[in-house]
């Protein structure tokens, strides 16, 4: 089986690295690539965003403080490889073709953003569609899709299973309010309903033990194509 893991810079870096669980991740990615093909995409989380919000301060260009946000994004993934040690390819992947290459080479590509105006959840579920994969992981700070905002309503219902074209209708309300944040942006929805992607979106907790996500025992969300 072939799987691409969306990793949240949130959860990663929440603000400083998060040691424990950087370890931890990497250990079950290792564990998981002994039996599948893995791929990972990082995020740049909060820090990116704090970046972002400075550079506001010196110009109002827009794709200019995307690359910043970029720039942060294979810094964390940078962190990973490291902590994955001989089982990552040494550099952050650049490109989807790339990542194929590393896969047949027995080793875990690492990506960080790529283009401006894509986050990271758009560039993984770009990647798992390029590479065909059978699986796509989400790891981010919020431990599903809810049929709205848990952190203002505490009445917030998780869903356990929804359709692709349902995560797709959530993502483009969630965008279309102000300041809203879905666990996934419209884009990246989009994406996994053009590639026909199953998708498992689960929290921090779930992630220590992706090995069972893989296997499909955990709390999150299941997104069927």
């Amino acid at each position: 089986m072939r799987i691409v893991f969306d990793i949240g810079g949130s959860v990663l870096v929440p603000e400083d690295p998060d040691i424990d669980f950087i370890k931890a991740i990497a250990y079950e990615l290792v564990k998981i690539s002994e039996d599948h093909e893995v791929a990972v995409v990082v995020g740049g989380g909060r820090v990116s965003r704090k970046y972002i919000q400075a550079a506001k301060t010196f110009t109002p260009n827009e794709t200019f403080k995307d690359y910043i946000g970029i720039h942060i994004t294979r810094a964390n993934a940078m962190l990973l490889i490291a902590a994955l040690g001989e089982k990552a390819y040494p550099f952050v992947i650049q490109d989807f073709r790339k990542a194929w290459e590393v896969i047949q080479l027995k080793k875990i590509p690492i990506m960080g953003g790529t283009h401006p105006g894509h986050t990271t959840d758009a560039v993984a579920a770009l990647l798992a569609e390029y590479l065909q994969a059978d699986l796509l992981v989400v790891v981010t700070n919020v431990d599903g899709v809810y049929d709205s905002d848990p952190k203002k309503n505490p009445n917030a219902k998780k869903l356990d299973r929804i359709t692709v074209d349902q995560l797709v209708e959530i993502a483009m309300q969630e965008e279309s309010k102000a300041g809203g944040s879905g666990v996934v942006d419209a884009l990246a929805a989009k994406f996994i309903q053009r590639g026909e992607i199953r998708t498992y979106i689960v929290g921090k907790n779930d992630a220590y033990h992706l090995f069972d996500v893989v296997n499909g025992k955990h709390s999150g969300t299941v997104v069927e194509p």
